[in-house]
């Protein structure tokens, strides 16, 4: 946060838009770099088949961002018209292949630190991977290298994660050899990663980036360039303890029996819910006061937008942690049928809304923050469910059958 305040007197909205469409045409792909896959490492029993989905995510993930570069050797100059952008924006679209490898191989040693329950490898390197990033921002800012220095500093922030991880976790990677299953075997095995949480990740994908893309192409490359930059802000609060506990949560629920779900995820909830009043308050009520003393005159809009955002980062901080119930409890097409919901609200609110920028982006984020709601909703009934299921399959079962975490439990494929 420190280092993007000190950006924002050196690199103009519309310099820090073209950053955030190159991010934003990459995190389409981003999330299904390796179809998915990634997410298969924590399920299987045996450490050395999880190794070998390992390396199998890595191959798909060096495949599909080699291809997305070279789809942006001719796609790049379309969407820099788009943004009315300069012609040179063409050529850092070819950055889209780095992020995505980047940024996907990262979540894949993620979920294998998870898998090892190496907690706190993941949160004091999601704090060194920041660390890089905002020296990389800072450096970036004050040569003047405007869009690009910022891109430069993203790619490197990830690559400094993944040379960190391989220092802390490289030891017990090469200590567990692969199993010698064929890629067509894993793939077919695990095929329910892409089948059924690729569509979700999807959909997720276009709200998150064609909000961003949407700034852009309704306003303008600096509005596109504000609302980013407001979206950063008040994200990086929360980000770096939310993804570790998502992780953490992950794991756990792949391990709980039925019975037990629905007071792990009420739990979830009312944990989220209580660590973040506080800091979301003080955002809400801080932020309008403080913010524009700190930042460049030229972002001053940010800190009325950032506002607007609270209640549905709020929303969204008690949430995350229990997304991954539908798909340890095989409810995908639930959550499927949310996420493509909660994705066409904002776009279309976004397409019909063309007023002033803080007011659209409040009714966009209230709209958001109350199906947010109904999503808690959702999940615990869903947990509910689950562990009532669980309770007839255990009276219907012969003794000493119930129950087992071993017969179709949550924790395989």
């Amino acid at each position: 946060m420190v280092a993007i305040l000190v950006v924002t007197h050196k690199v103009d909205p519309a310099q820090w838009g073209i950053y955030s469409a190159v991010y934003a045409a990459a995190g389409f792909v981003i999330p299904v770099a390796a179809l998915r896959y990634d997410m298969a490492i924590v399920l299987p029993r045996d450490d050395a088949e999880a190794r070998a989905i390992f390396g199998l995510a890595t191959k798909i993930n060096a495949i599909i961002s080699v291809l997305a570069t070279l789809v942006m050797i001719p796609l790049g100059g379309v969407l820099a018209s788009l943004l009315d952008a300069p012609a040179g924006t063409r050529w850092w679209m070819l950055a889209v292949g780095a992020f995505i490898f980047t940024y996907c191989e990262y979540n894949i040693v993620n979920y294998w630190a998870n898998r090892r329950k190496q907690f706190g490898v993941i949160g004091t390197n999601a704090v060194w991977n920041q660390a890089v990033t905002a020296a990389g921002r800072l450096i970036g800012a004050f040569t003047g290298l405007g869009a690009g220095g910022q891109i430069v500093a993203a790619v490197v922030g990830e690559a400094a994660g993944l040379n960190n991880f391989r220092s802390r976790l490289g030891k017990d990677l090469v200590g567990v050899r692969p199993a010698p299953i064929p890629a067509r075997e894993l793939m077919r095995r695990y095929r329910k990663m892409p089948l059924l949480t690729a569509p979700n990740a999807i959909v997720d994908a276009i709200r998150l980036q064609g909000i961003t893309w949407s700034m852009g192409i309704y306003y303008s490359k600096t509005v596109m360039g504000l609302f980013t930059m407001a979206w950063s802000l008040m994200q990086v609060p929360a980000s770096v303890i939310n993804q570790a506990m998502s992780q953490v949560f992950f794991q756990k629920l792949s391990v709980t029996d039925g019975g037990h779900m629905f007071r792990t995820v009420r739990q979830s909830i009312v944990r989220s819910a209580v660590a973040g009043i506080i800091p979301f308050a003080l955002l809400y009520f801080l932020v309008p006061p403080i913010l524009p003393l700190l930042m460049g005159a030229s972002y001053r809009p940010v800190a009325s937008i950032s506002v607007a955002l609270v209640p549905w980062l709020y929303l969204n901080f008690i949430t995350s942690p229990v997304s991954n119930l539908f798909i340890v409890t095989r409810n995908n097409g639930i959550a499927l049928i949310f996420a493509i919901v909660y994705a066409a609200v904002p776009l279309t609110y976004l397409a019909t809304r063309h007023g002033e920028i803080v007011s659209t982006v409040s009714g966009m984020a209230w709209c958001q923050t109350v199906l947010l709601v109904l999503y808690l909703g959702l999940a615990l009934l869903v947990a509910w469910s689950f562990d009532r299921r669980a309770g007839a399959g255990a009276a219907d079962a012969p003794a000493g059958e119930g129950g087992s975490a071993d017969e179709g439990g949550p924790g395989e494929a």
